[in-house]
C-alpha cells in the first residue's frame, strides 16, 4: 500500500469526527457518571432519615449505566482492567435489580 493510499484509508475512517468533540464527549461522560454517583448517594441518604428505606431503583439505573459503559470499554480496548470493573458493576446491576423484584412482588 502506498503512502497516499493509507493516508485516504485514514481520512474516510476518521471523516466526521473530531478530536476535539471526542475528548469533550469522554470528560463529559465521566463528570456526569460522577454526578450520577453524588445524586444516588444524596437519594439514598434522603430516603434513609425520611423514610427509613434504601432505593434500589437509583443504584439499579446507575450501575446499569457504569456497567454498559465498561463492558463497551472492555469490547473496545481488551483491557483486563475494564472487563474486571464490568464484572463488578454488572454484577452490582443484578444485585440491586433482584433487590427491586424481591421487594416489589413481596
Amino acid at each position: 500500500m502506498k503512502k497516499e493510499e493509507i493516508l485516504e484509508k485514514s481520512r474516510n475512517e476518521n471523516k466526521g469526527s473530531d478530536e476535539l468533540e471526542l475528548s469533550v464527549l469522554a470528560s463529559s461522560g465521566k463528570l456526569a457518571a460522577q454526578i450520577g454517583m453524588l445524586v444516588c448517594c444524596l437519594v439514598a441518604v434522603l430516603q434513609v432519615i425520611f423514610k427509613n428505606t434504601i432505593n434500589f431503583e437509583s443504584w439499579m439505573i446507575y450501575f446499569s449505566i457504569l456497567g454498559t459503559m465498561f463492558t463497551m470499554k472492555y469490547l473496545k480496548l481488551r483491557r483486563r482492567h475494564e472487563l474486571l470493573l464490568a464484572i463488578l458493576y454488572d454484577g452490582l446491576f443484578v444485585f440491586f435489580t433482584v433487590l427491586f423484584v424481591i421487594r416489589l412482588i413481596g
